[in-house]
C-alpha cells in the first residue's frame, strides 16, 4: 500500500500546529507562532485565514516540503454541529459553518476546517477533518438529565481519545469496533468515557463542572454549590471560569503544575497540596469505574492517555487503584497530529469511507417528543 503523505493543521490561540506525516512517519510537527497583535484587525477569526495560511506555506517552504507530495490535508474539526465520530470530507457546506462558527465555539481552532480547504484546494487535493469536537455518539439513558427537556451534550477529547483506541486496538490485533474501553484522557482537564464498540457511549463533561478534580478544572459542582458560590458574592461568568480553567489543582492550591506540588510542596509539608492531589486521583478512580460501570463490566482495557500519562507515580496509583477492572495501557502524551492524518490515510487508503457533514447536530431530539 502507498504511503500516503498527509499535511495536518491544528490552529491555535497563539499559533497554528503543522504536520507532515508519511505514512505513520511524522516527517515534520511544528507550531506556526503569531506575533502578539497581529490579528488586532480582524473582527472575526475567519479574517485570520489568510495571514496564517501565509505563515503556513512559508514554514513549508523553508522547511523543504514538496508540495507536489501531499495526497490530502487534515484539519483540526471545531466550529461544526455535532456529528458522529469518524473522517468527514471538508465541503462548502463544513467550510461555510466552520468559517461562521455555526456551534458557536468562539476559538481559534475553529479555522482547523478552513484553512485545511483553503490549503488542498490550492494543491488540488481533497481536504478532511478527523473525530471532530463535537463528536457526539451518546447513548440515550447516558444522554438523560433528571429535568424534562435537558440533555448532557458530549464534551470530551475525542480526537486523541479515538485515536488511543484505534492504535491499541490494531496492536491487540483486533478493529476499534470490536472492543469496548475505558478512556482517560488526563491532562489540565481530564475527560473519561466509556467506548463501547468503536463509539463513545458516555463520558464526563470536561469544563462543564462534572467529572475529576484536574489541574485547572473544578470537577464535579452539583447545583447546590453552584448556588453557594452565588451567594457567596460570584457571578455566572465567575462559577464558569472555576469549572473551564481556573479550578482543581490551580483553585485548591495555586498552581496546576503537578510536578512542582509532588516535588516541592508536599516535601516541604504542604498538607492541602497532598491531599489535593489524593483528591485528583481519587476521583480519576470514582469516574473511571462509573465508566466501567457504563459498560456492564465488560471492559477489555483502560487506556491512559494526554499530558499527565507521563507522571509514573500518578499512572502507578491509578493502576494499583483500577486493575480490578480491566489491563491497563499507557499512551502518554497528545496524538492529535497522528489523528489527523490517520484518519485521512484510512479514507485515501479504502480501510474507511468519507462521511458527509450533514449541517445539522446529529441530535436533536428524541422522535417520540
Amino acid at each position: 500500500m502507498k504511503d500516503f503523505t498527509i499535511l495536518t493543521v491544528n490552529p491555535g490561540s497563539t499559533g497554528t500546529k503543522i504536520g507532515v506525516v508519511q505514512g505513520e512517519e511524522i516527517i515534520l510537527d511544528l507550531n506556526v507562532d503569531t506575533l502578539p497583535g497581529e490579528f488586532d484587525g480582524c473582527a472575526t477569526f475567519g479574517e485570520q485565514a489568510p495571514l496564517r495560511k501565509q505563515k503556513i506555506m512559508k514554514m513549508l517552504a523553508e522547511n523543504d516540503i514538496d508540495l507536489t507530495t501531499i495526497d490530502a490535508v487534515s484539519g483540526r474539526g471545531v466550529g461544526v454541529y455535532s456529528c458522529a465520530g469518524g473522517t468527514y470530507l471538508i465541503d462548502e457546506l463544513a467550510y461555510d459553518h466552520a468559517y461562521h462558527d455555526a456551534a458557536n465555539i468562539h476559538h481559534a481552532a475553529t479555522l482547523g476546517i478552513v484553512l485545511s480547504k483553503q490549503i488542498a484546494d490550492d494543491l488540488n487535493v481533497p481536504a478532511y477533518f478527523v473525530n471532530p469536537m463535537s463528536t457526539d455518539e451518546l447513548s440515550d439513558e447516558a444522554r438523560m438529565t433528571g429535568v424534562k427537556g435537558l440533555y448532557r451534550p458530549s464534551h470530551a477529547h475525542p480526537l486523541n481519545m479515538k485515536q488511543v483506541a484505534i492504535h491499541h486496538s490494531k496492536r491487540m490485533g483486533k478493529r476499534y469496533e470490536e472492543c469496548n474501553y475505558v478512556i482517560m484522557h488526563m491532562g489540565g482537564g481530564t475527560s473519561i468515557g466509556a467506548h463501547r464498540k468503536g463509539r463513545a457511549i458516555d463520558q464526563t463533561r470536561i469544563g462543564d463542572g462534572q467529572g475529576p478534580i484536574s489541574p485547572n478544572r473544578a470537577g464535579d459542582l452539583c447545583i447546590d454549590d453552584v448556588m453557594t458560590l452565588i451567594q457567596r458574592g460570584m457571578t455566572i461568568d465567575e462559577v464558569n471560569k472555576l469549572a473551564t480553567r481556573t479550578g482543581g489543582l490551580m483553585s485548591l492550591v495555586g498552581t496546576d503544575d503537578v510536578r512542582k506540588i509532588r516535588n516541592e510542596m508536599i516535601p516541604a509539608g504542604d498538607k492541602m497540596a497532598k491531599l489535593a492531589l489524593d483528591a485528583m486521583e481519587y476521583t480519576m478512580v470514582k469516574w473511571a469505574s462509573m465508566m466501567a460501570g457504563a459498560l456492564w463490566g465488560d471492559v477489555d482495557a483502560i487506556l491512559m492517555t494526554g499530558g499527565l500519562a507521563n507522571d509514573k507515580e500518578l499512572v502507578a496509583q491509578l493502576k494499583d487503584d483500577l486493575s480490578w477492572i480491566a489491563p491497563i495501557y499507557v499512551y502518554p502524551g497528545s496524538f492529535e497530529t497522528e489523528a489527523l492524518a490517520s484518519g485521512a490515510i484510512r479514507v485515501l487508503s479504502g480501510e474507511e469511507e468519507a462521511k458527509r457533514y450533514s449541517g445539522r447536530p446529529v441530535w436533536e431530539g428524541f422522535d417520540f417528543e
